[in-house]
Order: C-alpha cells, then sequence, then structure tokens
C-alpha cells in the first residue's frame, strides 16, 4: 500500500498583474479572462483551492509573456515592479507561496542584477523567462551574463514557452491556430533548450540549472535520436571547420549529459503516466519534480496523478517535493504545513470542488473521444 505524500510543492504556477494586463493586446487578455479569477488571486482564495487538492506550497510566476515583448524601459521599470509587489505576496504567505523573478532580458546587464536583489534581498528561488525576447535566444552571448549569475548564486532559470517569432507564426500556424499553443509551443521551448546546448552553453556554466514544463517540452521521447544526431552532427561540423569556414560553437559534451546534468523538467499541464514513464526512464526521478499548470491546469487532477504514479514511495517523495527543495533551496521546515487543521477545516470545500473538476473532466474526455 502506498504511503501518503507528505508534502506538495507545484512550481509552475501563474498570476496576472494589472500593470502588464494593461500592456496585453485586447483578443490576449479576453482569452485570459477564462481563467481570470485564478490568475488575479494570490490569496485566500488561491490557498483554499491548494488546500482542497492538498498542495503546500506553490512557486509563483507571471503568466506570459511577461515582459519578454515589451521594450527595455517598460520591461525594467515593470519587472522591478512586479518583483517587488511578489514579494509581498509571498511575506504574507511565507509558508504557502515562493516565487519566480521576472526579468528584462532586453537589457542582459540589468536583468542579471535583478535576478541578484530578488534572490538576495527578496529571498526568490530562481527566475522565470518566457521563451526569446524579440527573436533572440538565451544562446545568444548577449544574455549569458544573466545564466552567469543563475550560476553564481545557484538558482534555476525556468525556460516557459512563448509564441514562436512571426515568422514561423505565419508560415506554419497561420491556417491553424490552435497548433501554435500545445505543439508550436512546446517545439519552441524544447528547441530553445537545444540551442543552449550547441551553443556550449552549459560547457561554459556547468552548474547552470535550466527547468523546462510540460514533461520536457516533448524532448524526452526523442531523447535517443536527438542525441545521436544532434550530438554527432556538432562534432562532425565542428571537425570540419577550417580557417575558411566559420567554426560552429563547440559543445563538448552529449545532448542526453546535458538533460540529465543541467536539466530539470516538470509535470506542469502534462498528467500522463506513459508519458511519466518516459521521461523516468530517461532523464531519471532526480530530474523531475511536480507541477500543475495552475490556473490553467487542473489541481486536483494534477494530484491524483502523482498519488496515482507508479513509482515507489521515495521516488514519488522525490517527485511531490524533494527535489524541488534541493534545486530551488526550499527548507524542508514547512513541509505538510498545517495539512491536519487544513483537512478538517476544508473536507466539505474539498469533496465539492473535487466533484465540479471530474464533471468538467469527463465532460471534456467525452467531446475529446
Amino acid at each position: 500500500m502506498k504511503r501518503p505524500i507528505t508534502r506538495v510543492i507545484a512550481l509552475e504556477e501563474a498570476f496576472l498583474h494589472p500593470a502588464l494586463k494593461a500592456r496585453y493586446p485586447p483578443d490576449y487578455v479576453r482569452l485570459l479572462a477564462h481563467v481570470q479569477g485564478g490568475l488575479t488571486d494570490v490569496g485566500p482564495e488561491r490557498i483554499r483551492r491548494m488546500d482542497a487538492a492538498g498542495i503546500d506550497l506553490q512557486v509563483l510566476s507571471h503568466v506570459a509573456p511577461g515582459v519578454q515583448t515589451l521594450d527595455t524601459a517598460s520591461a525594467v521599470h515593470l519587472s522591478a515592479e512586479i518583483n517587488d509587489w511578489l514579494a509581498g505576496v509571498v511575506a504574507e504567505h511565507p509558508a504557502r507561496f515562493a516565487g519566480f523573478a521576472m526579468l528584462p532580458t532586453q537589457a542582459p546587464a540589468t536583468a542579471a542584477e535583478e535576478l541578484e536583489r530578488t534572490v538576495s534581498q527578496l529571498g526568490f528561488k530562481g527566475a522565470l523567462i518566457n521563451g526569446h525576447t524579440h527573436g533572440r535566444y538565451l544562446d545568444d552571448e548577449l544574455f549569458w551574463p544573466i545564466l552567469e549569475r543563475a550560476q553564481a548564486l545557484n538558482v534555476p532559470i525556468y525556460i516557459h514557452p512563448g509564441d514562436p517569432p512571426q515568422a514561423i507564426m505565419q508560415t506554419y500556424y497561420a491556417p491553424y491556430p490552435a497548433l501554435a499553443q500545445s505543439w508550436g509551443w512546446q517545439v519552441e521551448t524544447g528547441t530553445h533548450l537545444l540551442r543552449l546546448m550547441c551553443a556550449g552553453v552549459f560547457d561554459r556554466f556547468p552548474r547552470l540549472k535550466i527547468i523546462v514544463g510540460h514533461m520536457g517540452e516533448l524532448l524526452p521521447y526523442a531523447l535517443d535520436r536527438i542525441n545521436r544526431g544532434v550530438t554527432l552532427g556538432s562534432w562532425l561540423l565542428a571537425a570540419q571547420s577550417n580557417e575558411h569556414t566559420v567554426r560552429p560553437r563547440e559543445m563538448r559534451k552529449s545532448i542526453r549529459y546535458y538533460m540529465r546534468h543541467n536539466v530539470c523538467i516538470t509535470t506542469s499541464g502534462v498528467f500522463d503516466q506513459v508519458a511519466l514513464r518516459c521521461a523516468v526512464d530517461q532523464l531519471g526521478i532526480d530530474n523531475i519534480l511536480f507541477s500543475v499548470d495552475d490556473p490553467f491546469g487542473d489541481n486536483f487532477e494534477a494530484v491524483s496523478f502523482l498519488n496515482s504514479a507508479p513509482l515507489s514511495d521515495e521516488d514519488r517523495e522525490k517527485l511531490a517535493h524533494l527535489n524541488a527543495e534541493r534545486v530551488l533551496n526550499l527548507s524542508a521546515a514547512t513541509a505538510s504545513h498545517g495539512r491536519a487543521q487544513r483537512g478538517i477545516r476544508s473536507a466539505l470545500a474539498a469533496f465539492t470542488a473535487q466533484s465540479k473538476a471530474k464533471v468538467a473532466r469527463a465532460a471534456l474526455s467525452f467531446l475529446l473521444k
């Protein structure tokens, strides 16, 4: 019989700040309106939803695209403003929330300083970056001061999906906009991570940790082929270069090595036991962390998936909280904070909310048959 999990930490959990909502396109704001209550509440109502599902702590980050699409001055100003606001939220509920910083990547030196400020002064656990910045990715050496500072601070960078560059959106997804979301975002983010490896980022910063969500953004399921093709291809191209060709930046180790030593993935939005088994086989349980993608993901579905995972009790504890505590330097002192008391107080609320969630999932499953 499986032992009950002692603590649950979720770390791709979104909020929406009004200062950025005012900057987003109206069509996108209307789309977010479907989950706006879940995005805008970072107080008692969110905690009630966490209690009902059995989630002890959320690591909060701003919903995509964050500040990545803004001009430099706006990105710098709003990042600091929203980080300070988030620090206040965490200070009000320190046992229930932690924070990922928002960084103005348009100004890399400033972003590196903001990362240090938020980690050293505000207690944040790393930073979340929403894909490319005006078409430039983190493999560009322009951004390496941010990565260097993350390594020095021993905190991870979470690469969250953002829309692909406009040329790709127009070529691939314009006729079929729904493809740009789950599929396009995963391809985009998986490619972003592979670019870091090909550029030698993890050779330059060997202790850097990058986190990606959605059960690895497709990479674990094609890892054998990617490992062979990209690793050998990169080495061959480097060997064939001469004084008349542009020498590619070198990756000194294999894709599989970087995936196991420098990358962690989360379960956000993917509650599929088959996908989890593949990810564990390819990456090892120590590199997989639990996430929901709240409010876009269902807390109850996610926790049910966690509880029923075909893992040993020890490995389920790693997935639920131990890996997050290690990677994010989170204290274990607040484990199961008030869980027994919360369980008594919120039993009826949990039953009601879980029943509604089950009905919604059943309706969705029927529609998607």
